[in-house]
């Protein structure tokens, strides 16, 4: 999937998040601190794969060199 369409996708899940909690709670500082810690999550994922990949390569060029 190209980066594009992931970011978009990730950020209409962030901003869908963030009007559902202010539709139930009726309180900003509750929606963005939810929609900041979402956003956080996110970002930990994103790199948690990022880096998951990577090490997958590895793994794959060390099975190809013997």
């Amino acid at each position: 999937m190209p980066f594009r369409i992931l970011d978009r996708v990730l950020r209409l899940a962030l901003y869908t998040n963030a009007l559902m909690i202010y539709l139930v709670s009726h309180a900003i500082r509750t929606v963005i601190i939810a929609t900041l810690a979402c956003a956080l999550l996110r970002q930990v994922g994103y790199f948690g794969g990022v880096l998951l990949l990577i090490r997958l390569l590895c793994l794959q060029r060390r099975r190809w060199k013997s």
